[in-house]
């Protein structure tokens, strides 16, 4: 309204449009991944471990990111918050919103179901 501290407003664009547009190699999505798995390990699910095994950016605008795990529904809703807040943190994300998905990955030892 007065037009204090205007000249810091286009500059914060910039920086936002420019974290909106970021797009991070798989490698850092891994190691990020793994240093995770290893701070703060998911919990039990159905009396075992959910095993968080890959991840990767799918798209940016906004940055999407996808999370290969052996139980994806039986991550619990604090989980799937603190790994998108350290996402934020550790990717310098702030500012602009960010999907996570999850999928479970094919079991190599369960029969085809196709023949």
């Amino acid at each position: 309204l007065t037009g204090r501290g205007a000249e810091k407003l286009t500059p914060a664009a910039f920086r936002c449009y420019d974290t909106w547009n970021r797009s991070i190699p798989t490698s850092q999505i891994n190691r990020w991944l793994a240093s995770v798995e290893e701070r703060n390990p998911p919990p039990l699910a159905q009396g075992r471990r959910v095993r968080l095994r890959y991840g990767t950016q799918t798209k940016t605008r906004p940055p999407s990111f996808l999370i290969f795990a052996s139980q994806p529904e039986g991550l619990p809703e604090s989980y799937r918050r603190y790994l998108i807040n350290d996402l934020r943190e550790s990717f310098e994300l702030a500012g602009v919103p960010i999907r996570l998905d999850y999928r479970k990955g094919e079991n190599p030892y369960e029969p085809s179901r196709k023949r």
